[in-house]
């Protein structure tokens, strides 16, 4: 009963406030004055927005102007770190093993000083990034107005697969700025036996079974860095779906989210920074080598709980990836 009186007191509230009508039938409710007042403030507000869409289109304006005068030094950067460009040693510096080529295994160390990009490679993972040569990003805008962005990953050739770029896109809202309308990953194009977002299973026949039956195949999903690009699509308006799976879906996105905007904002415009550890050191509660808060965390692999004794696992053609699971970073989407 104390429920019931409860619930006609928040309505009683409700219908008093106007929130059971819509805008416009709440606005002619009013008594005369308090609406002339309303709206004038309307009047405002409609000012205040058209302000709110000139800063936006000059922002994407700065933005795509800047994105084009930095260009020229990621090129630059790239060079050095493919080993296209040379840097000649200083006066009285030894030249040292001229052998290297260029700056091994940058990016990927780039991608693991960073704890939101840390927390997504698997063991299994780093022998591809190795292959890893260069990563950019742009900004998608039309008609001055900021429709999202585009990240790209260019890889070396390598036995992993046959793309020699990986794309991954932000579509937002241009009408409703920091709304995510949907991501967009490349297809990888994997060599047999060498997909290292899954895990292979073969069950071997039972026994007094026949000589000639072959080992059964499944394939199980894993957890992996290349999982980046095969995003968490949102759902369209007329998918059903219960309150805590949404909640779920929101939260998977939104990590998706700033996975990228992470990318975007911190690695590609201070890549050397993270590279020697400056970055890290500057960002509160990044995980930094000597840290043993997460040695616990690290555990063996518990996929094949419960899984027939006789079953063996392969995992894209590598070794077992460490269990730790990829835990979605909080975040506010942007």
């Amino acid at each position: 009963m104390a429920q019931d009186s409860d619930t006609q007191l928040i309505q009683a509230k409700l219908a008093k406030l106007g929130l059971d009508q819509t805008p416009e039938e709440f606005v002619a409710s009013l008594a005369p004055p308090v609406k002339r007042r309303v709206e004038a403030l309307q009047e405002l507000q409609s000012k205040h927005d058209e302000l709110e869409a000139q800063f936006r289109k000059e922002r994407a304006e700065l933005e795509a102007k800047y994105e084009k005068l930095y260009a020229p030094l990621y090129v630059e950067r790239s060079e050095i770190v493919q080993g296209k460009k040379e840097v000649a040693p200083k006066e009285g510096e030894e030249a040292g093993d001229d052998s290297i080529k260029g700056i091994p295994e940058f990016w990927l160390a780039v991608l693991l000083k960073c704890e939101v990009t840390m927390d997504m490679i698997k063991d299994k993972d780093m022998d591809v990034l190795k292959y890893l040569r260069d990563v950019q990003a742009e900004a998608l805008v039309e008609d001055g107005v900021s429709h999202g962005f585009k990240l790209r990953f260019f890889f070396d050739s390598n036995p992993y697969f046959t793309n020699e770029i990986l794309e991954k896109t932000y579509h937002m809202l241009p009408e409703d700025e920091g709304v995510l309308e949907r991501a967009e990953g490349t297809k990888i194009e994997w060599n047999p036996g060498k997909d290292v977002t899954v895990k292979v299973m073969k069950k071997k026949p039972k026994k007094g079974g026949k000589g000639s039956d072959k080992p059964q195949v499944k394939t199980e999903r894993v957890d992996s860095f290349f999982n980046f690009f095969d995003p968490p699509q949102v759902p369209d308006g007329e998918e059903e779906i219960d309150e805590d799976t949404m909640e779920e879906l929101q939260a998977i996105i939104e990590a998706d989210y700033e996975v990228g905007a992470t990318i975007r904002e911190k690695l590609i415009p201070e890549a050397v920074s993270w590279f020697t550890g400056e970055a890290a050191e500057e960002e509160d509660g990044l995980f930094l080598p000597g840290d043993d808060d997460d040695e616990d965390d690290i555990d063996g692999d518990d996929d094949d709980e419960g899984e027939d004794e006789d079953e063996e696992g392969e995992e894209g053609g590598q070794g077992q990836a460490p269990g730790q699971g990829q835990q979605p970073p909080e975040c506010k989407q942007q």
